[in-house]
């Protein structure tokens, strides 16, 4: 299996012989809050991956882990095929079925799924997420990968993983409510999943504007890639397992 960052924020690629499952796809130069781009709105400044390479009609299967903007770029969305199997929850998958999709799938928590060549076990996501997103783990027949978006859920128990993919930028809302990692709580993670690889992911958390930024605090970390033993640290970087 293949890991590869398919943006510069929080899109994800796994791809190997026979699939390539795209996670949150963003693909156009600007992700927005829909009708309310002043309140949240984050440039792009790089081309994604998939639009690179002119890969998107190569992709098999979707992961959408939130309905959050962030997550389901809805104008990013609309460059893939409307049969497409999307495997996201149950409030994503009305804006999906607004959009015209129709292999639309409602994942819950301990339950596992088929994607072809890849396994993805869903799980439950740590507090505040814990009711409007998840986190899972993916495999094939080489390489285990476990994906948490927001706050990892410690009560997970899982043997060992070859990469987690997990926040290292600490976000709270108001000071107080805090909805990204900070570095030793990824690491604390990594640990507890017995993950050789830790790779940041929401990275930049700065670059994101509008006046929903003004009520952040944020301390970033993913710069400090030396601490990290593999990054994928830009778009298109790759990990092979």
């Amino acid at each position: 299996m293949q890991i590869i960052r398919g943006d510069d924020y929080q899109s994800w690629i796994y791809s190997n012989k026979d699939d390539l499952v795209v996670v949150d796809p963003w693909l156009t130069r600007k992700q927005v809050f829909p009708r309310f781009n002043w309140l949240l709105h984050r440039d792009s400044t790089k081309t994604p991956y998939l639009m690179k390479y002119n890969l998107v009609k190569k992709v098999t299967h979707i992961i959408v882990t939130a309905h959050f903007s962030d997550h389901l770029d809805e104008e990013s969305l609309k460059f893939f095929n409307k049969n497409i199997p999307i495997y996201t929850t149950h409030e994503a998958s009305k804006t999906l079925l607004k959009l015209g999709f129709t292999n639309i799938n409602v994942v819950t928590p301990n339950k596992t799924y088929k994607l072809n060549s890849f396994t993805i076990k869903i799980f439950k996501a740590g507090k505040p997420y814990n009711t409007t997103t998840f986190s899972y783990l993916l495999s094939d027949s080489r390489s285990k990968i476990f994906h948490e978006p927001h706050m990892f859920n410690e009560k997970i128990e899982i043997d060992y993983v070859d990469a987690c993919i997990v926040t290292v930028d600490m976000v709270k809302v108001l000071g107080l409510v805090q909805v990204s990692m900070d570095l030793n709580q990824a690491k604390l993670a990594q640990a507890q999943l017995n993950a050789r690889y830790l790779i940041p992911t929401g990275i930049a958390p700065k670059q994101t504007r509008g006046l929903i930024s003004f009520l952040l605090r944020i301390k970033e970390s993913y710069k400090q890639m030396n601490l990290i033993p593999s990054s994928c640290s830009q778009v298109g970087d790759s990990l092979s397992l």
